[in-house]
Protein backbone atom coordinates (compact mmCIF):
# COMPACT_ATOMS: atom_id res chain seq x y z
CA UNK A 1 0.00 0.00 0.00
CA UNK A 2 2.65 2.64 -1.01
CA UNK A 3 0.08 5.09 -1.96
CA UNK A 4 -2.18 4.80 1.23
CA UNK A 5 -4.50 7.60 1.91
CA UNK A 6 -2.93 10.00 -1.24
CA UNK A 7 -5.06 11.25 -3.72
CA UNK A 8 -3.74 11.28 -7.54
CA UNK A 9 -4.86 12.20 -11.01
CA UNK A 10 -4.30 10.79 -13.68
CA UNK A 11 -4.97 12.56 -17.60
CA UNK A 12 -5.42 10.31 -20.23
CA UNK A 13 -5.76 7.46 -17.59
CA UNK A 14 -9.05 5.76 -19.99
CA UNK A 15 -6.18 3.29 -21.75
CA UNK A 16 -2.47 2.55 -22.49
CA UNK A 17 -0.12 3.84 -19.66
CA UNK A 18 -2.49 6.09 -17.84
CA UNK A 19 -5.20 3.47 -17.32
CA UNK A 20 -2.39 1.35 -16.16
CA UNK A 21 -0.88 3.53 -13.71
CA UNK A 22 -4.16 4.91 -12.32
CA UNK A 23 -5.04 1.14 -11.66
CA UNK A 24 -1.69 0.49 -9.72
CA UNK A 25 -2.21 3.61 -8.06
CA UNK A 26 -5.69 2.45 -6.62
CA UNK A 27 -4.33 -0.89 -6.04
CA UNK A 28 -1.59 0.72 -3.70
CA UNK A 29 -4.49 2.81 -1.55
CA UNK A 30 -4.71 5.86 -3.59
CA UNK A 31 -7.86 7.92 -4.34
CA UNK A 32 -7.72 7.85 -7.70
CA UNK A 33 -9.25 10.87 -10.44
CA UNK A 34 -9.10 10.24 -13.98
CA UNK A 35 -9.29 12.44 -16.93
CA UNK A 36 -9.76 11.15 -20.79
CA UNK A 37 -11.78 12.13 -23.65
CA UNK A 38 -12.72 8.64 -24.12
CA UNK A 39 -16.01 8.21 -22.15
CA UNK A 40 -16.62 4.62 -23.32
CA UNK A 41 -13.30 3.66 -21.81
CA UNK A 42 -13.74 5.69 -18.84
CA UNK A 43 -16.67 3.74 -18.08
CA UNK A 44 -14.77 0.70 -19.15
CA UNK A 45 -11.97 1.62 -16.22
CA UNK A 46 -14.62 2.52 -13.88
CA UNK A 47 -16.48 -0.91 -13.94
CA UNK A 48 -13.17 -2.41 -14.32
CA UNK A 49 -12.24 -0.78 -11.03
CA UNK A 50 -15.54 -1.27 -9.01
CA UNK A 51 -14.89 -4.92 -9.44
CA UNK A 52 -11.80 -5.11 -7.48
CA UNK A 53 -13.25 -2.58 -4.83
CA UNK A 54 -10.65 -0.09 -5.95
CA UNK A 55 -11.49 3.90 -5.72
CA UNK A 56 -11.04 5.31 -9.10
CA UNK A 57 -14.02 8.18 -11.00
CA UNK A 58 -13.69 9.62 -13.99
CA UNK A 59 -15.00 13.20 -15.69
CA UNK A 60 -14.63 13.89 -18.96
CA UNK A 61 -11.95 15.79 -19.87
CA UNK A 62 -10.28 17.75 -22.77
CA UNK A 63 -6.79 18.27 -21.33
CA UNK A 64 -6.33 21.25 -24.50
CA UNK A 65 -9.09 22.71 -22.55
CA UNK A 66 -7.74 25.09 -19.71
CA UNK A 67 -11.62 24.55 -17.80
CA UNK A 68 -10.97 21.14 -18.04
CA UNK A 69 -8.11 20.65 -16.59
CA UNK A 70 -8.94 23.16 -13.49
CA UNK A 71 -12.20 21.32 -13.17
CA UNK A 72 -10.47 18.01 -12.84
CA UNK A 73 -8.23 18.88 -10.10
CA UNK A 74 -10.97 20.71 -8.25
CA UNK A 75 -13.28 17.72 -8.34
CA UNK A 76 -9.82 15.65 -6.57
CA UNK A 77 -10.17 18.61 -3.75
CA UNK A 78 -13.84 18.68 -3.84
CA UNK A 79 -14.00 14.65 -3.59
CA UNK A 80 -11.28 13.98 -1.34
CA UNK A 81 -10.21 17.20 0.35
CA UNK A 82 -6.61 17.24 -1.12
CA UNK A 83 -4.46 16.50 -4.09
CA UNK A 84 -1.33 14.39 -3.75
CA UNK A 85 0.15 13.89 -6.70
CA UNK A 86 -0.58 14.17 -10.55
CA UNK A 87 0.34 11.99 -13.42
CA UNK A 88 0.32 14.34 -16.86
CA UNK A 89 -0.08 11.80 -19.33
CA UNK A 90 -2.75 12.70 -21.96
CA UNK A 91 -1.40 12.54 -25.32
CA UNK A 92 -1.34 12.12 -28.92
CA UNK A 93 0.55 10.68 -31.52
CA UNK A 94 2.19 12.38 -35.23
CA UNK A 95 1.18 9.98 -38.17
CA UNK A 96 4.79 10.21 -39.48
CA UNK A 97 5.43 12.44 -41.45
CA UNK A 98 8.23 14.44 -43.48
CA UNK A 99 8.89 17.63 -41.57
CA UNK A 100 7.97 19.44 -44.44
CA UNK A 101 4.59 18.31 -45.45
CA UNK A 102 3.72 18.74 -41.37
CA UNK A 103 0.26 21.32 -41.30
CA UNK A 104 -0.14 23.72 -39.24
CA UNK A 105 -3.27 21.75 -38.16
CA UNK A 106 -1.41 18.82 -37.54
CA UNK A 107 1.51 20.74 -35.35
CA UNK A 108 -1.24 22.93 -33.18
CA UNK A 109 -3.31 19.82 -32.60
CA UNK A 110 -0.09 17.66 -30.99
CA UNK A 111 1.02 20.73 -28.92
CA UNK A 112 -2.44 21.53 -27.61
CA UNK A 113 -2.98 18.00 -26.34
CA UNK A 114 0.54 17.49 -25.50
CA UNK A 115 2.48 20.27 -24.39
CA UNK A 116 -0.76 22.97 -23.29
CA UNK A 117 -2.51 19.54 -21.84
CA UNK A 118 0.53 18.79 -19.65
CA UNK A 119 1.27 22.75 -19.14
CA UNK A 120 -2.29 23.06 -17.93
CA UNK A 121 -1.82 20.08 -15.29
CA UNK A 122 1.50 21.71 -13.75
CA UNK A 123 -0.72 24.82 -13.30
CA UNK A 124 -3.72 23.87 -11.70
CA UNK A 125 -2.02 21.32 -9.34
CA UNK A 126 0.54 23.50 -7.98
CA UNK A 127 -1.88 25.73 -6.02
CA UNK A 128 -3.88 22.51 -5.13
CA UNK A 129 -0.14 20.81 -4.18
CA UNK A 130 0.67 24.07 -2.05
CA UNK A 131 -2.52 23.54 -0.43
CA UNK A 132 -1.64 20.19 0.55
CA UNK A 133 2.19 21.26 1.80
CA UNK A 134 3.41 19.54 -1.24
CA UNK A 135 3.26 16.55 -3.31
CA UNK A 136 4.68 15.26 -6.43
CA UNK A 137 4.24 15.91 -10.09
CA UNK A 138 4.92 13.30 -13.48
CA UNK A 139 4.99 14.01 -16.82
CA UNK A 140 5.00 12.23 -19.55
CA UNK A 141 7.58 12.59 -22.11
CA UNK A 142 9.34 10.47 -24.10
CA UNK A 143 12.35 9.07 -25.75
CA UNK A 144 11.91 10.94 -28.45
CA UNK A 145 12.82 14.15 -26.28
CA UNK A 146 16.48 12.80 -26.61
CA UNK A 147 16.60 10.51 -29.18
CA UNK A 148 15.42 11.40 -33.11
CA UNK A 149 13.23 9.00 -34.54
CA UNK A 150 12.46 10.87 -37.58
CA UNK A 151 8.71 11.73 -39.11
CA UNK A 152 7.88 12.77 -35.46
CA UNK A 153 9.15 16.45 -35.60
CA UNK A 154 5.72 17.50 -33.75
CA UNK A 155 5.51 15.11 -31.47
CA UNK A 156 9.36 15.37 -30.38
CA UNK A 157 9.13 18.91 -29.81
CA UNK A 158 5.61 19.07 -27.61
CA UNK A 159 7.64 15.90 -25.87
CA UNK A 160 11.23 18.16 -25.56
CA UNK A 161 9.41 20.89 -24.23
CA UNK A 162 7.96 18.80 -21.61
CA UNK A 163 11.37 17.80 -20.26
CA UNK A 164 12.27 20.97 -20.16
CA UNK A 165 8.89 22.33 -18.42
CA UNK A 166 9.56 19.37 -15.65
CA UNK A 167 13.08 21.24 -14.93
CA UNK A 168 11.85 24.68 -14.43
CA UNK A 169 8.96 23.52 -12.21
CA UNK A 170 11.48 21.22 -10.53
CA UNK A 171 14.10 23.75 -9.66
CA UNK A 172 11.37 26.96 -9.04
CA UNK A 173 9.17 24.33 -6.20
CA UNK A 174 12.06 22.43 -4.93
CA UNK A 175 11.81 24.69 -1.91
CA UNK A 176 8.24 24.17 -1.37
CA UNK A 177 8.20 20.72 -1.09
CA UNK A 178 7.09 20.17 -4.53
CA UNK A 179 9.04 17.43 -6.54
CA UNK A 180 8.58 17.66 -10.21
CA UNK A 181 9.77 14.61 -12.92
CA UNK A 182 9.12 13.21 -16.23
CA UNK A 183 9.31 9.32 -17.34
CA UNK A 184 10.76 9.16 -21.00
CA UNK A 185 9.24 5.86 -22.22
CA UNK A 186 10.52 3.78 -25.35
CA UNK A 187 8.09 1.74 -27.57
CA UNK A 188 5.36 0.89 -25.62
CA UNK A 189 2.53 -1.77 -26.35
CA UNK A 190 -0.61 0.63 -25.52
CA UNK A 191 -3.22 1.99 -28.13
CA UNK A 192 -1.20 4.13 -29.58
CA UNK A 193 1.59 2.43 -30.86
CA UNK A 194 -1.14 0.25 -32.23
CA UNK A 195 -2.66 2.92 -34.32
CA UNK A 196 0.86 3.68 -35.11
CA UNK A 197 1.29 0.10 -36.83
CA UNK A 198 -2.17 0.00 -38.23
CA UNK A 199 -0.86 2.90 -40.47
CA UNK A 200 2.16 1.86 -41.41
CA UNK A 201 2.70 0.35 -45.06
CA UNK A 202 4.02 -2.93 -43.66
CA UNK A 203 2.60 -3.27 -39.91
CA UNK A 204 5.10 -6.46 -38.88
CA UNK A 205 7.98 -4.82 -40.20
CA UNK A 206 7.16 -1.83 -38.34
CA UNK A 207 7.00 -3.56 -35.43
CA UNK A 208 10.66 -5.81 -36.15
CA UNK A 209 12.19 -2.30 -35.98
CA UNK A 210 10.62 -1.60 -32.64
CA UNK A 211 12.17 -4.51 -31.55
CA UNK A 212 15.43 -4.43 -33.29
CA UNK A 213 16.08 -0.71 -32.05
CA UNK A 214 15.34 -1.55 -28.57
CA UNK A 215 18.20 -4.09 -26.79
CA UNK A 216 16.03 -5.94 -24.41
CA UNK A 217 14.32 -7.08 -27.64
CA UNK A 218 10.43 -6.11 -27.12
CA UNK A 219 7.95 -3.58 -26.38
CA UNK A 220 7.52 -2.49 -22.75
CA UNK A 221 3.94 -2.31 -21.31
CA UNK A 222 1.62 -0.37 -19.40
CA UNK A 223 2.49 -1.70 -16.04
CA UNK A 224 5.91 -1.17 -16.16
CA UNK A 225 4.92 2.15 -16.93
CA UNK A 226 3.58 2.02 -14.11
CA UNK A 227 5.89 0.77 -11.94
CA UNK A 228 7.81 3.84 -12.83
CA UNK A 229 5.34 6.25 -12.47
CA UNK A 230 4.22 5.10 -8.87
CA UNK A 231 8.29 5.42 -7.84
CA UNK A 232 8.56 9.07 -8.59
CA UNK A 233 4.65 9.78 -7.57
CA UNK A 234 5.76 8.75 -4.00
CA UNK A 235 8.03 8.78 -1.22
CA UNK A 236 10.25 6.11 -2.49
CA UNK A 237 11.86 8.50 -4.64
CA UNK A 238 11.73 11.25 -2.03
CA UNK A 239 15.50 13.12 -3.07
CA UNK A 240 14.71 12.81 -7.02
CA UNK A 241 13.12 15.80 -8.72
CA UNK A 242 13.85 17.77 -12.25
CA UNK A 243 15.11 14.49 -13.76
CA UNK A 244 14.05 12.24 -17.18
CA UNK A 245 13.78 8.82 -16.40
CA UNK A 246 14.09 6.46 -19.14
CA UNK A 247 12.14 3.70 -19.70
CA UNK A 248 13.39 2.53 -23.24
CA UNK A 249 14.66 -0.91 -23.00
CA UNK A 250 17.66 0.20 -23.51
CA UNK A 251 17.35 2.00 -26.50
CA UNK A 252 19.30 5.49 -26.20
CA UNK A 253 21.61 3.79 -24.76
CA UNK A 254 23.19 2.09 -27.79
Amino acid sequence: MRMQDMVAVVTGGAGGMGRATALLFAREGASVVVGDVDAQGGASLIAEAAQSGLNVSFLLTDVSREADVANLIAKAETDHGRLDTIFNNAGIEQPVTASDAISEQLFERVIDINLKGTFFGCKHALPALLRNGGGTIVNNSSVSAFANVGGNLSYAASKGAIMSMTRVIAIEYAARNIRCNAINPGVIDTGMNQRNMQLAEDPAALEQKWRSITPLGRMGTGDEIGEAVLFLATKQSSFVTGIGLVIDGGRIAT
